[in-house]
């Protein structure tokens, strides 16, 4: 740690802000506290906001004076955060602030996920919203919820909840790019309905798999990072035929990379000593090979005392299922070189005592190859026995390289940065294609600060990149009578 903290950092008024917001829990879906803290906020400020029924936030100023007639700008983010941590460490994320740190250049977390996805975008907007002596015109942000677990929020939006046709997206990973196109996605849910069962002449077994990177399920999934999920099936596919699942449970959350697996399995007693024994080499060939990508990584093996299991039908078809579901990058696009243009990221194993639980989430920047796959991993699901069902998919955002709204943001960013901006494509998904469907003639540009290991307990932000940004958003505010 440094002896600096976020009260010393520049520009002050965001870092300020921010240091607030990690203060109040905010997992996806359960955003109640910081939009009530968004809402006291605004009301301290005297900025004008309202709510939709989903729980959206627009906040919004009137032009400064003698700027009444420049364009109403969006500044937009997303009040949700990916709620990850390492295995010892205890925390409440729905009642527990974010410990936030200095370190070096950058912000960390003690031991959880930061959330500057996308809290550093919320500072920022809300920043502009009182900045004491920035020139604009009207200004409004937009917060959505929820956006990282099925992006709830935009997709729950009216048209007429913003009045703006330019829109700036604080919510990219980068800084020197600006993203122009963004991929869709959905999940798709297994279930399969089983009792627990008695089975007294057997001895419980219990893997555990933990410190693996993980990491954002879109931006993430073709680096070389393992999958917990898929690890931990293969080290019981070979004693399928003995073993029965008691419970098994890995990941987190449905948009990051599994870190960690745990599972019990109950054995014939007479096989016990057998199995033991290949699992403890199939632990060490694994490590061997594994910690040149995952240095971290640590297997558990130990026996448990246990005597519940799921019967031998509901475990070959959940271990099958889990074997047969894709993870990782499945197409590359044509046209942009080392771009993921369609994955899948098997997320999710929950356990209860009388059901089995599996979440996939699929990514494609191509609608048709996206519900290919959704209606491939369907009938996977349906060919093992598993309860199928399948969120609505989410559009892609594509391209606009003509918007004038663009050439307006690239202009200013190489002015401030005195550098060329690249123009990306990204496989992580973004908000910005469902804004643009509740209205066409809307022009949407998004860039971000340096975040790093995002979706992980590893994340971080470059403290110097939040300054290069604030500097970018202040001078397109303070330019958007330029807009050709």
């Amino acid at each position: 740690m440094s002896d600096r903290t976020l009260d010393d950092l520049e520009p002050n008024l965001v870092w300020q802000i921010f240091k607030e917001i990690t203060k109040v829990p905010r997992p996806s879906k359960k955003e109640g506290k910081i939009r009530k803290w968004v809402i006291n906020w605004a009301s301290k400020n005297n900025i004008k906001v309202k709510e939709d029924k989903t729980g959206n936030l627009l906040l919004s100023k009137d032009a400064a004076p003698g700027c009444k007639k420049i364009p109403i700008l969006i500044l937009q983010a997303h009040l949700d955060m990916v709620c990850q941590k390492q295995s010892h460490i205890e925390i409440d994320f729905e009642n527990d602030p974010i410990n936030a740190f200095v370190e070096g250049d950058t912000v960390r977390a003690e031991g959880t996920s930061l959330g500057a996805d996308n809290g550093i975008g919320m500072a920022i907007g809300l920043a502009a919203l009182i900045s004491p002596d920035l020139k604009h015109g009207p200004l409004e942000v937009l917060l959505t919820v929820d956006e990282e677990t099925g992006l709830t929020g935009a997709f729950a939006l009216e048209a007429g909840f913003f009045n703006g046709k330019y829109l700036l997206n604080i919510d990219s990973e980068e800084v020197g790019k600006i993203t122009i196109s963004s991929a869709g996605g959905g999940g798709t849910d297994f279930v399969y309905k089983s009792k627990l069962e008695n089975k007294s002449n057997h001895k419980g077994i219990k893997l555990t798999i933990s410190g693996l990177k993980g990491g954002h399920s879109g931006v993430d999934i073709d680096l070389p990072r393992l999958n917990a999920i898929k690890l931990g099936i293969d080290a019981l596919l070979e004693h399928q035929d003995s073993l029965l699942l008691n419970s098994l449970n890995a990941g987190s959350v449905r948009n990051a990379i599994p870190r960690d697996f745990e599972c019990i399995i109950l054995v014939p007693e007479k096989e016990r000593k057998n199995i033991l024994k290949n699992l403890k080499q199939w632990k060490k060939n694994t490590l061997d090979i594994a910690r040149t990508s995952e240095p971290e990584i640590t297997i558990d093996i130990s026996d448990v005392t246990e005597t519940l299991a799921f019967n031998s039908e509901t475990t070959k078809a959940a271990l099958n299922l889990l074997l047969d579901i894709n993870h990782g990058p499945l197409t590359y696009s044509k046209e942009i070189v080392g771009l993921v243009q369609t994955s899948s990221n098997l997320a999710l194993v929950e356990t209860t005592e009388k059901e089995i639980s599996i979440h996939v989430s699929t990514r494609s920047s191509v609608n048709k190859e996206l519900e290919e796959v959704r209606a491939k991993l369907k009938d996977i699901g349906i060919n093992h026995g598993a309860k199928v069902t399948q969120d609505e998919a989410y559009p892609g955002w594509e391209p606009n390289p003509g918007s004038p709204f663009l050439k307006h943001v690239k202009k200013i960013y190489e002015e401030v940065s005195d550098s060329t901006i690249e123009l990306e494509a990204i496989h992580g998904g973004l908000e910005c294609g469902l804004f643009v469907s509740l209205d066409p003639e809307l022009q949407v540009t998004s860039i971000g600060v340096n975040i790093h290991n995002a979706h992980s307990p590893d994340e971080y932000v470059e403290i110097e990149s939040v300054g290069i940004i604030w500097d970018v958003v202040v001078k397109i505010i303070e330019n958007m009578n330029q807009l050709k």
